[in-house]
């Protein structure tokens, strides 16, 4: 029987297990062999060529958890005997809208409700009355089953390429969803 996980706002300290965790999410769910999507694509994706992604995003993490007021950002941990076992970041846009910026839980401890006391946090973050934004990728089921739970549902939105994004890596589909408040 799992301990029931904590949610708190994430700290310096779990940088490094944040990435992790997203690394491993990433490479659990998003190889597809019928899109040619392999798992070395997914490692280039999420870590870089000589895991230069990974420094430089382990890094930055670590920098922005440190500030004080993170502004229109926050970060939550889900803990399990004081070990990061999920994420969730939502953030408000320059144009106000609000975003699901990324919710993660670690493979190995899925089905434990731990994805959903982090997305009940988000929610409770972002207050009543706003429309709540997310980006999935087109073939990830499981995440698309869960946030339709929610009540999330998919827009017409085209999600254009990032921008700057380099041509060796490959384009995950993704869909945008908005939870209507």
């Amino acid at each position: 029987m799992i301990t029931e996980p904590t949610i708190e706002q994430a700290r310096p300290e779990d940088a490094e297990a944040i990435c992790d965790i997203r690394d491993r999410a990433w490479l659990a769910t998003y190889p597809n062999a019928q899109l040619g999507i392999t798992k070395e694509d997914v490692v280039l994706m999420a870590q870089g060529p000589d895991q230069i992604f990974l420094k430089n995003r382990i890094a930055y993490l670590k920098s922005e958890l440190a500030k004080k007021d993170r502004g229109n950002e926050i970060t939550f941990v889900a803990k399990v005997a004081d070990k990061v076992v999920g994420y969730v970041d939502p953030f408000t846009d320059e144009q106000g809208h609000k975003w699901l910026g990324a919710i993660y839980v670690d493979p190995d401890m899925h089905g434990q409700g731990i994805g959903g006391k982090l997305m009940r946090r988000a929610l409770e973050w972002y207050g009543p009355g706003n429309d709540i934004y997310l980006n999935v990728v087109s073939y990830n089921k499981n995440a698309i089953d869960i946030y339709s739970h929610f009540g999330f549902k998919p827009t017409d939105a085209v999600i254009p390429r990032e921008e700057g994004r380099p041509d060796y890596l490959k384009d995950l589909p993704e869909i945008e969803m908005v939870l209507k408040k």
